[in-house]
């Protein structure tokens, strides 16, 4: 279902309804990364930003590899957030 409303968001995909997804994402143990790594490059930083976190508690392989794209990122709120997901990770 969730994977539905990325898809409905369209290409590159509407932030908000983006936003509203990966919310709920966030809330999983483990999710479909291979289906949501395309967002890393959306144009908004707020959906990438979202991204990081909601893939932030997986234990999915390659999220490490996914964050560290993204602490790379041209926007500083994703690289902000990038760098508090791994602090509260090694803190946690």
């Amino acid at each position: 279902m969730l994977l539905a409303r990325i898809s409905a968001a369209g290409t590159p995909g509407d932030p908000a309804a983006l936003r509203e997804a990966l919310h709920w994402f966030g809330k999983l143990r483990r999710g479909p990364l291979a289906q949501l790594t395309h967002l890393a490059t959306h144009p908004d930083p707020g959906v990438r930003e979202e991204l990081a976190w909601a893939v932030s508690r997986w234990s999915t392989p390659g999220v490490a590899e996914l964050l560290d794209g993204l602490a790379d990122d041209p926007h500083p709120d994703v690289r902000e957030a990038v760098a508090t997901v791994r602090t509260l990770s090694q803190n946690g």
